[in-house]
């Protein structure tokens, strides 16, 4: 996917997270995240068209926000991109005030 096909805006950024793929945790950093998806850096990052849950640690005190299923569509060595299938609507609401906040304060 190219960036101008991209239907909504991402925001460099570094969060921890931690992904589960196939009933394995690891831990990783969102380097740039949307509404609609994140890529990430990871020692191990999942294979590519795998599938994976994510939590997203926007270091605010809350609890990590939760993206119960996430695609991952790329890989490039220790990187790769997501994209965000199924989200709880509290946990979408979470994610479009963060990144709301990030478009208002660059």
């Amino acid at each position: 996917m190219t960036r101008e096909s991209r239907k909504s805006l991402r925001f460099a950024v570094q969060l921890p997270c931690q992904f589960v793929s196939n009933t394995r945790k690891s831990d990783g950093t969102v380097l740039n995240l949307s509404v609609q998806g994140c890529a990430m850096t990871a020692e191990q990052p999942p294979p590519i068209s795998t599938y994976v849950s994510v939590d997203i640690d926007f270091l605010n005190g809350e609890a990590p926000a939760n993206i119960e299923l996430a695609g991952v569509r790329w890989v490039s060595e220790h990187r790769c991109g997501l994209e965000f299938i199924r989200v709880r609507p509290d946990m979408l609401l979470r994610l479009r005030a963060f990144t709301l906040l990030l478009q208002q304060n660059p």
